[in-house]
């Protein structure tokens, strides 16, 4: 993979024009060459080196079926927002995501509108720029003890990876997750990462993977199964 910062693009750029007006007098075969070199170094910009992730549209109807059967289906779209069902097995819950950023800004609970402030609530926060870093935290209880438990969240955008998925293969970004236990004591880590890959031709993640730590009380790694999208 080939990422090249702005100011080293410019760089590329001078550097291929002056041997243009170098080349200018060595005829066809030289310009063919100085052409050549162009290609080669830009198409990877070209494919993986965006320097920002616009936020995507989703429309009704669009569907991405996760692994342990998991299903995410945009079930209302809006000038207001979007209306998310997560759905398995054991139940369904559904949000109300902006529609600039697409996070989480409420969920529903007994047909009312609650402001969602638990864990990945600004998850997407589009636009993506590699380098961008954004923080949260929320409060719950502990699975060891009754008391209430601050998390901090760390989000940090790292950069374009090619990632082969049940789904098929795609070009997407790659978000780190940085969790932390405030107060934390004791043998566990103080901390545990997580990663996610974010496709825009699929328009929402397809892979997410947890750092073998025991921080974690368990490992929810996860793919794309498979994937529907409204024109």
């Amino acid at each position: 993979m080939i990422l090249y910062s702005r100011e080293a693009s410019q760089s590329i750029l001078w550097t291929l024009r002056q041997n243009m007006i170098a080349a200018h007098k060595g005829g066809n075969a030289m310009k063919k060459m100085i052409a050549l070199a162009f290609l080669a170094l830009f198409i990877p910009v070209m494919v993986y080196g965006q320097d920002k992730v616009e936020t995507p549209v989703w429309n009704a109807g669009d569907k991405w079926t996760i692994s342990d059967e998991l299903v995410v289906t945009v079930v209302n779209a809006d000038q207001e927002g979007y209306t998310v069902t997560y759905s398995t097995s054991r139940g369904e819950v559904t949000f109300l995501c902006d529609k600039s950023s697409l996070n989480r800004l409420y969920y529903m609970g007994n047909d009312k509108r609650i402001k969602y402030e638990g864990r990945n609530k600004r998850l997407f926060n589009f636009p993506l720029n590699i380098g961008k870093t954004w923080k949260d935290q929320y409060v719950t209880k502990s699975a060891a003890a009754p008391q209430e438990v601050t998390y901090l969240e760390t989000f940090t955008v790292l950069g374009w990876e090619e990632v082969a998925v049940r789904a098929g293969k795609f070009k997407a970004i790659k978000l780190e997750y940085k969790q932390e236990m405030v107060g934390q004591t004791g043998d566990r880590p103080k901390e545990g990462k997580a990663w996610y890959w974010y496709s825009p031709d699929v328009k929402y993640i397809v892979k997410c993977q947890y750092e073998k730590t025991d921080y974690w009380d368990a490992l929810y790694d996860w793919e794309l199964i498979s994937f529907e999208l409204k024109r």
